[in-house]
């Protein structure tokens, strides 16, 4: 079957941004704000009953939820160009009036201030409110951190520059050209054509890939730009915990948001940087396959056996990903379906495409789901994980809108596990010889989602800590820190090819400048995943009960949703099991090997 490739967002949204209804609707935006502040701005305060907080949060959410609509566009239509410069110039207008729209809102923050602890919890505690409680919770959890209006409305417009300095990261990552020698001819290539031949058969061609990248992030002028934009982020988030008040830890504010507690968050830190030796065993005994021992470069890491370099195009990749959906549920089935014929996933790289990928949904909206897919195995494992997203988003919908985004720690759940089901229907289709590429290709997946992004917390623990501590660091000064964490991880097994000066990978990740300590959820996923894919499929956890896990979306924290299902994400005992499963894998391909 033929799908349709692109995302048709005209039906979604706008025909375009001289669509007068988007005008109207960015015009509305600080109305609908001053509605909503003139009806609760000088009574929210006040408010004592379960029926007043009722309607303060069905207004709230038709506002907040209104207000988003022509923001979700815009950022659409710039993933999809990154050079366009009327979208860029949009969005810069429409940051202007939230930021405007924000400083109208302050009240709301103050009055829950005002309200204070107890008569929070109160509510917290009626039934009557119970679709609500967690958000009540948070909300009791977090205003001791807010500040006086005042104070409030200066980090508002603070947070402007800021945000272009994001803007700034994406527009000059996507404007970047590369160029690749293969076969003698010179290609001009993405970002992400690049990155896939990390994995071809042929050395010369991964080195190749490599070096293209390097020619672009590891220019003076790249270097410089990456590093200033990284380091002034970095700063903004130290002088938020200084100002807030927060315990004088650089990871709080995530943990926070992410409803973790801080001692969870360091011992599932702890417990895989000590299993870091499962990793080096991993590569040592793929570098004794490839017959690369003692040469084993950072371009042979991602490396295939040179048994299977099979090709899929998309619609091959995406009829294995619905066979495997059909097999394991219904539902998940008939939504992965009904996103590709509602033109709601946008497939194949391009020009000023924005990189890697995502899925993007929010209450009462579709999700959407950007791609750049290239034809590997690895793009039909990414096809199944940000349909895994898109799936978790539509099953959240039961939920309010103030409880309906779950914690990025729980977000990666319904991704991965996706993800395992296309690995068991993998295996059941290849040969031996094939499976052995394929559990390749999976511990290299997996080290990835699991090993490689503690590594990239570790490193951004290291960059803030020293930043909040009074430290200037220039991007030399970073990259030597990203070699010190590499060479952590690798533990003497790979040989570099350049020097620590030189050694700019971390300034290839976005979510290090987007979403500071983000990465973490990654590993907590992956392992919490591996404890529900065993309980289904051991039947002590139905399939109807991982639904429900899902469709919880934030309504309740992490630690007290998994409890109810026998898993304790306080316990070593949990991370250690997690990894046990890697080491079995691991087990099963050096007995391959």
């Amino acid at each position: 079957m033929v799908y349709p490739n692109k995302w048709n967002l005209s039906h979604y949204f706008y025909t375009g941004l001289e669509d007068p209804k988007i005008t109207m609707d960015i015009a509305n935006i600080l109305p609908l704000v001053d509605n909503f502040a003139k009806k609760y701005e000088h009574i929210f305060h006040t408010f004592t009953t379960t029926t007043q907080i009722l309607w303060f949060y069905n207004d709230y959410t038709i506002m907040s939820h209104d207000m988003a609509t022509p923001s979700y566009y815009l950022f659409y239509r710039s993933s999809l160009d990154t050079q366009d410069l009327a979208v860029t110039k949009r969005m810069g207008e429409i940051d202007y009036i939230y930021t405007e729209a924000s400083n109208r809102l302050l009240f709301v923050a103050q009055g829950w201030k005002k309200i204070w602890y107890n008569q929070i919890i109160t509510w917290a505690n009626d039934p009557a409110l119970s679709r609500y409680k967690n958000d009540l919770i948070s909300t009791s959890d977090s205003i001791r951190y807010i500040l006086l209006e005042a104070e409030e409305k200066v980090l508002n417009l603070k947070s402007r520059p800021l945000g272009l300095a994001n803007s700034l990261h994406d527009e000059l990552t996507g404007s970047y050209e590369f160029t690749m020698m293969i076969n003698d001819e010179e290609k001009k290539l993405t970002e992400e054509e690049v990155r896939s031949y990390r994995q071809h058969i042929d050395r010369n061609i991964r080195k190749e890939s490599y070096h293209s990248l390097r020619r672009i992030y590891n220019s003076k002028q790249t270097q410089i730009s990456l590093g200033n934009i990284y380091t002034s982020i970095v700063k903004d988030w130290s002088s938020e915990i200084t100002m807030r008040w927060y315990p004088d830890t650089v990871m709080v504010q995530r943990n926070i948001s992410e409803e973790m507690d801080d001692a969870v968050v360091d011992m599932l830190l702890s417990e895989v940087e000590k299993a870091y030796p499962l990793y080096q065993r991993y590569l040592k005994i793929k570098a004794k396959m490839l017959w690369l021992e003692n040469i084993f470069a950072v371009y042979d890491v991602g490396a295939p056996l040179g048994i299977v370099d099979k090709d899929f195009t998309f619609d091959e990749a995406y009829d294995l990903h619905l066979s495997v959906m059909k097999d394991f549920d219904a539902e998940f089935y008939d939504y992965s379906l009904k996103m590709i014929q509602e033109e709601r996933i946008d497939v194949f790289p391009r020009a000023g495409k924005r990189g890697w990928a995502y899925a993007s949904y929010r209450k009462w909206e579709e999700s959407f789901v950007l791609l750049n897919f290239t034809g590997k195995l690895r793009d039909v494992s990414t096809i199944s994980h940000e349909l895994g997203h898109a799936i978790h988003g539509y099953l959240s919908q039961w939920q309010e809108a103030p409880v309906y985004d779950s914690a990025l720690s729980m977000a990666e759940t319904a991704s991965i596990f996706s993800e395992m089901l296309l690995g068991e229907k993998v295996k059941s289709l290849v040969t031996p010889e094939e499976y052995r590429e394929y559990l390749n290709e999976r511990l290299g997946d997996i080290f990835s989602t699991i090993f490689r992004q503690v590594q990239y917390v570790a490193f951004e623990r290291d960059v803030h800590t020293q930043i909040h501590s009074g430290s200037e660091l220039t991007y030399k000064d970073l990259n030597i820190l990203w070699r010190l964490h590499q060479d952590k991880l690798y533990g003497g097994v790979v040989v570099y090819d350049i020097d620590a000066e030189s050694e700019s990978g971390w300034s290839m990740i976005p979510h290090i400048f987007h979403t500071p300590f983000y990465c973490y959820a990654y590993a907590f996923g992956n392992l919490l995943t591996f404890a529900l894919y065993n309980k289904v499929q051991e039947g002590s956890l139905s399939v109807e009960d991982y639904k429900d896990i899902l469709r919880s979306g934030g309504s309740e924290r992490p630690r007290d949703l998994l409890s109810r299902y026998g898993i304790d994400i306080a316990s070593p005992e949990f991370y250690q099991s997690g990894l046990r499963e890697v080491e079995k894998m691991v087990e099963e391909f050096e007995k391959l090997a």
